[in-house]
């Protein structure tokens, strides 16, 4: 059994272990057994959707989520009381309100509400654990302390004059749910909070295990949290006007000198102008940097002398402190020329800011300016990214003493381990194959065109594609599915050039419309909608009749235009291929979710016989078996 190579693996020394198994093997019953055999655990994940379906599947496996996902209970009461008003929406109807929820809650916007100053908020102390470590713990407020807070909440200012008032207390549900994730043996974060609670190392303990499910994206996770854009729509909130200098892609050091800038105007407005002094001397002393004092002739010695690479610990120290002193010293209450709403995103991007600054002069060689974007000659919008995650995987890695790594995807552990800081030759690599019927799952080669770039650009090659779409679709009139597109431009035009009867049965994804919004429509009508999407290959169910066919245009390259892509492929060839890979089976994966569950898989990309002759040594048996006919 799997459970027992594990448990073998771990007690032979392995501190890491990789477990890659398809899509319904059972990854997430294997990883709670083995946190209740080990007595405590943290659970990361990529989607709400996959926290939920674990806290259904294991209801002691205690979820936390962010604060946007929970009403402020404050705000609710000024709602009932028809007294409420945003600083920010022009409407006063809250249904249309964006800013109800505890990320723009008093107790973050209002000095007076902070800690305990809020009556519905509770702490960690509070709560106590029955049958702790069992399938039976139950994490719960204790009773004295309900009390406290019962007869504290009846005497508290700000809602005796309200006219309609709570007969019983009720803990805010943000700080509830996090403080039972935190006081419970076992607890599932998805990455963004679990990455946001690293630097609070007093309330954020050490557990027995870290499993880390959708492990392959650990990297992609981690560079969306590390790193930085900066845009001009939303950047004039606080500045007007606000200019973007082009600086280009190779001079990151005066990108730096543009943040630093930046940060000192920002912490101005927040009324903390002496935190950008304070800032500046510890940078001189923790960086070695010193903004605009160049004494070198030579500008790339002069930064070899100003920076110094500093260690991953020194790093996270460095998360802490900033964390410390934005939550201390910088408040909506200092900040007289915004609303509390807008001065909340204004702390929060000021503080992310210095963030990537200290990150970047930590090691500047291992940050690219990924994107310029441009309107004319006027600059609109820069993202910054880090190329090597390894420094940032470290205090990941150290909240557990054994890390289990699932995936369907892992694909080439070599290149995946080099990717997160861990040594191949030290981490136990367990590889399970499908026991799903081949029947069940055919892959179908279409041989549609090369859909290279420049192919792409021929009409005549995408109205084919277009065609094939709309073919496939009619042969499937009555089934649900799903069309995996490479672009929302190659989206827009399948739409655009399928029949009309078609076209209706499309559920489109769009950056500007939530996911799960889609998602429910396609679940809850009997209608065979079929979904639409470049960015749905993951983190998605759709058991049984949800899809009965999917269509994957093309290979899934990842853009070489894209400046961070192609120095990661310059750097390591291996990589760019296994991202290909990963997100091809990642997408195959959607559809077929256990023995009985059957779909067929259409490929229309005749590039798809190439990249499978060539990595074969990475894609598994499972997959490849599946490909009906000859591959050309």
């Amino acid at each position: 059994m799997v459970s027992d190579e594990i448990c073998n693996a771990f007690n032979s020394g392995y501190r890491h272990i990789i477990l890659e198994a398809p899509a319904g093997f059972g990854k997430s019953p294997v990883a709670i057994a083995l946190a209740l055999s080990l007595g405590s655990s943290y659970i990361c994940t990529s989607t709400k959707d996959l926290q939920t379906q674990y806290s259904k599947d294991f209801p002691y496996v205690n979820v936390a989520k962010g604060k946007n996902n929970f009403p402020c209970l404050v705000k609710q009461d000024f709602i009932r009381n028809g007294t409420y008003r945003c600083g920010i929406c022009v409407s006063d109807n809250p249904d249309e309100c964006f800013h109800t929820t505890v990320q723009y809650g008093p107790c973050i916007t209002d000095e007076s509400f902070r800690g305990s100053g809020c009556k519905y908020r509770t702490f960690a102390k509070d709560y106590e654990i029955t049958d702790k470590g069992t399938k039976k713990e139950h994490t719960n407020i204790f009773s004295e302390r309900k009390q406290f807070y019962q007869n504290e909440y009846h005497q508290w200012l700000p809602i005796k004059n309200l006219k309609e008032q709570r007969k019983e207390w009720m803990p805010c549900e943000y700080f509830d749910q996090l403080n039972v994730a935190l006081t419970s043996s076992h607890s599932i974060f998805n990455y963004s909070i679990f990455l946001a609670l690293l630097p609070y190392k007093k309330s954020f303990h050490e557990r027995d295990l870290l499993v880390l499910d959708e492990g392959h994206l650990l990297e992609t996770e981690i560079v969306k949290f590390r790193g930085l854009a900066i845009s001009k729509r939303r950047w004039r909130k606080y500045i007007d006007p606000f200019e973007i200098t082009d600086y280009g892609y190779d001079n990151i050091e005066r990108w730096v000198e543009f943040l630093i800038d930046l940060e000192a105007k920002m912490l101005g407005l927040i009324g903390n102008s002496s935190l950008a002094e304070s800032l500046m001397v510890e940078r001189n002393a923790r960086f070695n940097y010193c903004k605009g004092k160049v004494t070198s002739n030579d500008k790339e010695e002069e930064m070899e002398i100003r920076k110094k690479i500093v260690s991953a610990s020194e790093l996270f120290d460095s998360d802490e402190e900033i964390a410390r002193k934005y939550d201390t010293e910088s408040t909506p209450n200092n900040i007289t020329n915004f609303s509390r709403e807008l001065s909340v995103d204004l702390i929060r991007d000021t503080e992310r800011l210095t963030r990537t600054i200290n990150s970047i002069l930590a090691n500047p060689k291992n940050w690219i300016v990924s994107e310029i974007k441009k309107e004319g000659y006027k600059v609109t919008r820069v993202e910054i990214k880090p190329l090597n995650i390894a420094p940032y995987c470290k205090p990941v890695f150290e909240k557990a003493p054994k890390t289990l790594i699932m995936s369907a995807t892992i694909l080439n552990h070599r290149t995946f381990c080099r990717s997160v800081g861990l040594n191949p030759d030290e981490v136990k690599y367990i590889q399970m194959q499908s026991d799903f019927p081949l029947e069940n799952r055919s892959i179908y080669p279409l041989d549609v065109a090369y859909l290279n770039y420049g192919n792409l650009q021929s009409s005549e090659v995408i109205s084919r594609i277009a065609k094939t779409v709309d073919n496939l679709m009619s042969v499937h009139k009555n089934d649900k599915g799903i069309i995996h597109t490479s672009s929302y431009e190659q989206l827009k035009f399948i739409k655009e050039n399928i029949s009309q009867e078609n076209a209706r049965r499309l559920l489109v994804t769009d950056p500007e419309i939530q996911r799960d919004e889609v998602l429910f429509q396609h679940k809850a009508t009997p209608k065979p909608t079929v979904l639409i999407s470049p960015s749905l290959h993951t983190g998605l169910d759709l058991k049984d009749n949800l899809s009965r066919f999917q269509i994957i245009t093309k290979v899934p390259y990842p853009n070489k235009g894209d400046r961070w892509i192609n120095a990661k492929r310059k750097e390591d060839e291996d990589w760019y291929y296994w991202q290909t890979a990963l997100k091809l089976i990642q997408a195959y994966g959607r559809s077929i979710r256990s023995k009985e569950d059957w779909a067929k898989t259409y490929v229309l990309d005749s590039a798809f016989s190439y990249f499978v002759k060539r990595n074969l040594s990475i894609l598994p048996k499972w997959f490849t078996n599946a490909i009906k006919g000859r591959l050309k």
